[in-house]
C-alpha cells in the first residue's frame, strides 16, 4: 500500500494540476459568458478527443520502459523514448496537416448551436495546433512514470500549470483581451515551456549517466512494430471512450447554453474526482509493469489489489462531496440561476458512478502494466457505441429527459464499464502476456 501511494500521490497532484488548467479556463470563461464557457467546453473534449488516439498510443511507452527497467535493462529505456520521439514526428504532421484545417467543419459536425459554434472553433484550432507539444511530454512522461519518477512530472506540471494561470488570465482579461483565443493560447504557451523542462530532464546528466538517454537511436523497426502492436489498441481505446463523451457533450451543447454550462462545470468536476483514479492506474501500471519484468508475478498482483483498494476509498469520499457540497460547487463556476440549478442534480449522477469508475480505471492501468490493452479496446468499443451513444440520444430526446437523461446514459455505461474490466482483472490472464 505504501510502494503504490508514493508512486500514486504525485501523479495526483500532476494531473489534478493538468485538470485545473482546463478548470482555469472554464472558471475565466464564466466571467466573460455562458456561451463562451459552454463553447471552451465543448472545444476541450473535441480537441482531446481528436489527439486521444495518438495520445493513447503513445502512452503505453511507460509499459514497455517498466518492463525493461523491472528487468534490469536501462538502455533498452531510453532506446523506447527514442522510437516514440520518431512516432511524435509522424503524429504532429498528422495533426497540423489533416486535424487544425478542419477545425471549423468538425466543430459544425457536433451540432451545436451557433452562439457556441464559432467560439468553439477558434478555441479547438489553437488547441489542436499545439498538440505536437503534448505528445513530446507524453513519450518523456511515460519514460519517468515507467521507471518509477512520479516526482519530477509533478514538479514540472505545477510550475507549467502556475505558469497557464498567469497566462490565460493576462490574455483574456488584460489589454490584449483576446476572450477565448487568450485562453486557449495561454494554455499553448504554457505546455511549450513544459515540454522544455521534460526535455531538459531527459537529455541531462543524470539521466544520461543511468540511461544513455543523448545517444541518438536510429528507427528500431522491431522494437517500433511492438510498441504499436500494444500501442495501437490503447490509441483506439482511448479515441471510441472520448468519442462517446464528445458525442455526450455535443448532444448536451444542441439543448441550448445553459444546459451546456451546468454539464461543463460538472464535467470539469468529475474529471478531477478521476484524477486519483487515474493517478492510481498510473502506479497499478508501473509496479505491475517492473514487476513482470522482474518475473515476480504474486507482487504485481498485490500492487494492483492495493492499488484498486485506494482507489474505491478515494474516489468513493469524492462521490460524497458531490452530493453534500453539490450547491456551493455549483455556484463557484456560475452567477446563472438556472445553471446552478441543473449543475447541482447532475453531481447526484457523478457520485452514484464513483465506485464503479475507481474500479475500472485503476483495474485498466494493471492490464496496461502487462500488455493487455486488446480487451479492453473491445469492451470500449461494444460499450460506447452500443449502449452509451445510442443511450445519450434516446433518453436524451424521444425520451424527453433532456440532460438528464443524457447523464442516465453517461452513468450506466461507466458503471457496466468498470464491472467488465475488473472482471478482467479477477480471471487473471494478464499474468501470462508478454509483450
Amino acid at each position: 500500500m505504501r510502494q503504490v501511494w508514493e508512486l500514486a500521490y504525485p501523479v495526483v497532484i500532476t494531473m489534478a494540476s493538468v485538470s485545473l488548467m482546463g478548470v482555469t479556463d472554464t472558471l475565466f470563461m464564466g466571467r466573460v459568458g455562458t456561451a463562451e464557457q459552454a463553447a471552451v467546453g465543448l472545444g476541450a473534449v473535441l480537441g482531446w478527443t481528436l489527439l486521444s488516439f495518438f495520445n493513447g498510443t503513445l502512452s503505453i511507452g511507460s509499459t514497455f520502459v517498466a518492463q525493461f527497467f523491472g528487468a534490469g535493462r536501462k538502455a533498452e529505456c531510453a532506446r523506447v523514448v527514442w522510437q516514440l520521439f520518431y512516432l511524435v514526428g509522424i503524429f504532429s504532421l498528422a495533426t497540423l496537416a489533416g486535424l487544425v484545417p478542419f477545425s471549423e467543419p468538425l466543430v459544425q459536425l457536433l451540432g451545436a448551436q451557433e452562439s457556441i459554434s464559432g467560439f468553439a472553433t477558434q478555441y479547438l484550432s489553437i488547441r489542436l495546433a499545439g498538440g505536437p507539444l503534448i505528445f513530446a511530454i507524453y513519450a518523456v512522461v511515460g519514460f519517468l512514470r515507467g521507471i518509477g519518477d512520479t516526482r519530477t512530472p509533478m514538479k514540472i506540471t505545477l510550475a507549467a500549470n502556475a505558469l497557464n494561470i498567469a497566462l490565460t488570465w493576462f490574455l483574456v482579461f488584460g489589454p490584449p483581451a483576446l476572450g477565448v483565443r487568450g485562453a486557449a493560447l495561454g494554455t499553448v504557451l504554457a505546455q511549450t515551456a513544459e515540454l522544455g523542462l521534460y526535455l531538459a530532464v531527459f537529455f541531462g546528466k543524470k539521466t544520461h549517466a543511468d540511461f544513455k538517454s543523448r545517444h541518438a537511436e536510429k528507427p528500431d523497426g522491431q522494437l517500433l512494430l511492438r510498441i504499436l502492436r500494444v500501442g495501437i489498441p490503447s490509441g483506439v481505446w482511448w479515441v471510441l471512450e472520448m468519442g462517446g463523451f464528445t458525442v455526450f457533450s455535443a448532444y448536451v451543447a444542441t439543448l441550448g447554453k445553459v444546459p451546456m454550462a451546468g454539464h461543463q462545470i460538472v464535467r470539469q468536476l468529475v474529471h478531477l474526482s478521476f484524477l486519483p483514479g487515474v493517478a492510481l492506474s498510473v502506479a497499478a501500471a508501473t509496479l505491475v509493469g517492473q514487476y513482470i519484468g522482474a518475473g515476480n508475478i504474486p507482487a504485481a498482483e498485490r500492487s494492483a489489489r492495493a492499488s484498486i483498494r485506494i482507489g474505491l476509498l478515494i474516489m468513493g469520499g469524492m462521490g460524497l462531496v458531490f452530493v453534500l457540497g453539490r450547491n456551493l460547487l455549483a455556484r463557484l463556476f456560475s452567477q446563472d440561476p438556472q445553471v446552478i440549478e441543473i449543475a447541482s442534480r447532475l453531481f447526484f449522477f457523478a457520485a452514484f458512478f464513483q465506485l464503479f469508475d475507481a474500479l475500472g480505471t485503476v483495474a485498466s492501468g494493471a492490464l496496461r502494466g502487462a500488455g493487455d490493452t486488446r480487451f479492453p479496446m473491445t469492451v470500449s468499443l461494444i460499450l460506447t457505441w452500443a449502449v452509451f451513444v445510442p443511450g445519450v440520444i434516446i433518453l436524451g430526446g424521444p425520451a424527453g429527459l433532456g440532460v438528464y437523461g443524457a447523464w442516465t446514459a453517461a452513468t450506466v455505461y461507466i458503471c457496466l464499464d468498470g464491472l467488465v474490466i475488473y472482471g478482467r482483472f479477477l480471471r487473471g490472464k494478464w499474468q501470462y502476456l508478454r509483450i
